[in-house]
């Protein structure tokens, strides 16, 4: 099995950049990094917090399922000192990584939704992804990313920091 996933990753807390290269780092363990966003910086989105956000987005190649690559994820998370929120209020993060896209596949169940359910609402997530695979048709919006990115209605401010 040799598949292509697309991830987005984020964090807002301390220092940011070191956090998402040492995810990157220990994703490459197991996963071929293929393609890799510049850093892109914005205000959080959905909470309150002093603590601007970067993120970065990642198109792998990779021999695992998708749940099999969540679970990867939800472990980098934890070793990198991720803290759950225990109600359903965002807040502050070492790091997120978040599995936008999974080949062509439409995953839709309690525990992974691909494509990720909000990607098409927020800047922050497809604005790095532009850079990285702008012609890609996303599975169930038959748009690609730069029709999604033209289309999306959140007109948050999303920096590149190159």
């Amino acid at each position: 099995m040799n598949l292509e996933a697309v991830l987005l990753l984020g964090s807002n807390f301390d220092e940011k950049e070191q956090f998402i290269e040492l995810a990157l780092i220990e994703i490459a363990k197991k996963h071929k990094v293929l393609k890799k966003s510049a850093f892109y910086y914005s205000a959080p989105f959905g909470f309150k917090s002093n603590n601007e956000f970067v993120n970065l987005g990642i198109l792998i190649n990779t021999n695992s399922d998708s749940y099999a690559l969540l679970k990867d994820m939800l472990e980098i998370e934890n070793k990198l000192g991720r803290k759950r929120r225990v109600s359903n209020v965002y807040i502050d993060r070492a790091i997120d990584i978040d599995i936008i896209l999974f080949s062509n596949d439409i995953v839709n169940n309690d525990d992974l939704v691909i494509p990720h359910p909000r990607m098409h609402m927020r800047n922050f997530c497809l604005t790095p992804l532009s850079e990285i695979i702008p012609n890609y048709i996303v599975p169930g919006f038959d748009k690609t990313i730069n029709q999604l990115l033209s289309l999306c209605e959140d007109n948050s401010e999303v920096t590149c920091l190159k």
